[in-house]
């Protein structure tokens, strides 16, 4: 048992004591009336508390922030700086060969472990793996749901770099074709409502991991690359999903697979389809150069702009627009961004620029969300300014990352990507 004793407004609290096991997460959500609702400090987490450690002290806790837990690919990343990516029946020399950790869920979660959530990897992994396991651990991330297998290389990802920083990509899945139904149960029971559950489409047991999060309550944002023709049909459970992040291509391929439009559309009425059709809480479209735009399912009675307090980059935040004959077009949002102020001769590898973005922007959304006071008991709104922001970290962050080789080396330290915002801001 840990006996904690906390303050909430500067009020002493009644102690707790709480059960827990070496390693456990542990949340503590705390109900208060209606005027400490309005108050800054709303509820608690206690993270990786060993029992043995605190059984005899007490703590008191001062900042919150909802739990990622990451259900994760998890690659060796074999990289090969060529002149060009090569072509059908070509044969090319390399000019340099990296190893690196890497796989999408593992670069996620790397990148959201750095910027300040409390990650927690569910994945699994061959024995040739230890060390990209130990990699992620390095980062802030707990691993202790991250199983080692004898009978399973570590999955693979061969890629190439070609001199303008683009890539092409083909995985090897090893373990990460070995996640189970039961995986999801087992690592879930240590996670509360509210917390985040952050997956993409290169492990096995996707829809079982989001079902099981949406029947507890866990909120779910979805990556869902890469990404098949038959999508929609094969993945019904998107419509549990409530935070959908897809890259430019992604976006049309779902929008085709829903109403059979063309590439004519724009971005943000082939989104606004997509939010129709699935019903997600937020859509967010990376656009690459084009920056990116996100939907947010927000009620509200009146079309107008709504400023973001401490943005630093080109963003505006709309309401009401596109067809006003369309009955739920009041309740979206719509954010639009530019995209991070890298000068082209900067971009050096963009492999885990997207999945840099993912990682920020669900570790903002949770930090966001642990200091609303809605966040007692329940799910916290997504608001637009939340989405914002988090929008705004993400492609900082994703921008520092294409300047530099490599998939997890090329993730920065949120210190880094609060400097950079602010050295463009006064630009």
């Amino acid at each position: 048992m840990v006996n904690v004793t906390y303050n909430l407004d500067g009020v002493s609290q009644e102690p707790v004591d709480l059960a827990v096991s070496e390693n456990t997460v542990l949340k503590l959500r705390i109900s208060i009336n209606e005027d400490l609702a309005k108050k800054k400090m709303v509820h608690v987490v206690i993270v990786g508390i060993k029992a043995s450690q605190e059984s005899e002290g007490y703590m008191d806790i001062d900042e919150a922030i909802d739990s990622v837990v990451s259900f994760a690919s998890i690659n060796v990343d074999e990289v090969y700086s060529m002149p060009r990516i090569v072509r059908p029946g070509e044969t090319l020399t390399s000019t340099r060969r990296q190893q690196n950790a890497g796989g999408k869920g593992a670069n996620a979660s790397v990148a959201a472990a750095r910027a300040g959530a409390p990650v927690h990897v569910v994945g699994k992994i061959g024995s040739d793996g230890l060390w990209v396991r130990d990699i992620i651990e390095h980062a802030g991330a707990n691993v202790s749901l991250v199983e080692v297998l004898d009978d399973t290389a570590t999955g693979r990802a061969i890629i190439q770099v070609d001199a303008n920083g683009e890539n092409a990509i083909f995985l090897f899945p090893g373990a990460n074709h070995r996640l189970t139904e039961t995986d999801a149960h087992r690592a879930f029971a240590q996670f509360v409502r509210g917390d985040w559950l952050l997956l993409t489409n290169e492990t096995t047991a996707v829809a079982e991991a989001i079902t099981q999060a949406h029947e507890i309550g866990i909120q779910v944002l979805w990556n869902p690359a890469p990404m098949h023709d038959d999508f929609l049909l094969t993945n019904r459970v998107v419509g549990l999903v409530d935070v959908l992040v897809v890259n430019e291509s992604e976006l049309l391929r779902l929008a085709q697979q829903i109403s059979g439009c063309d590439s004519s559309e724009d971005y943000e009425v082939l989104a606004r389809q997509v939010m129709r059709e699935l019903g997600c809480r937020v859509v967010v479209a990376t656009l690459g150069s084009s920056g990116c735009i996100g939907l947010v399912r927000r009620p509200t009675s009146n079309a107008h702009s709504i400023p973001i307090v401490g943005s630093s980059t080109d963003i505006s935040i709309l309401s009401g627009s596109g067809d006003e004959d369309n009955d739920d077009v009041d309740d979206i949002r719509v954010i639009s961004m530019s995209c991070s102020p890298i000068r082209i001769d900067q971009v050096i590898d963009t492999t885990a620029a997207g999945d840099t973005w993912v990682g920020y922007f669900v570790a903002e959304l949770a930090r966001a969300q642990g200091e609303s006071p809605e966040s007692i008991g329940a799910r916290a709104a997504l608001t637009p300014a939340m989405v914002g922001r988090a929008m705004t970290i993400a492609t900082y962050a994703s921008g520092i990352s294409v300047t530099r080789m490599g998939a997890v080396p090329s993730i920065p330290m949120r210190e880094e990507v609060e400097a950079f915002t602010r050295t463009k801001k006064h630009e």
